[in-house]
């Protein structure tokens, strides 16, 4: 996750740098902090939470085909297809 939020920090900054440079950083560092301070305060029913866990992995995987994968021509299926079987024979064994 730390590599994500890295790549995808490079990406807001490249695509809106004044606005992410004087408030999107500090904004996004508060809603670290608020979501803390949240959790700890609140408790929230298992629905809620896998709606919520749900939203935070499709705006993950959107993140990633948009800015981590490389372009149609400079990807390779195989070692992308080997990587999610591998991956996926992983999280099966667990």
């Amino acid at each position: 996750m730390a590599l994500h939020f890295v790549v995808n920090d490079s990406g807001l900054r490249e695509h809106h740098k004044q606005i992410y440079d004087r408030i999107g950083r500090f904004l996004l560092a508060a809603a670290i902090i608020v979501g803390w301070v949240l959790g700890s305060a609140t408790e929230i029913g298992l629905a809620a939470i896998a709606v919520l866990f749900a939203f935070l992995a499709g705006g993950v995987i959107l993140n990633v085909l948009k800015e981590e994968l490389p372009e149609e021509r400079e990807s390779r299926f195989w070692a992308f297809a080997l990587g999610a079987g591998i991956y996926t024979a992983i999280l099966l064994a667990l």
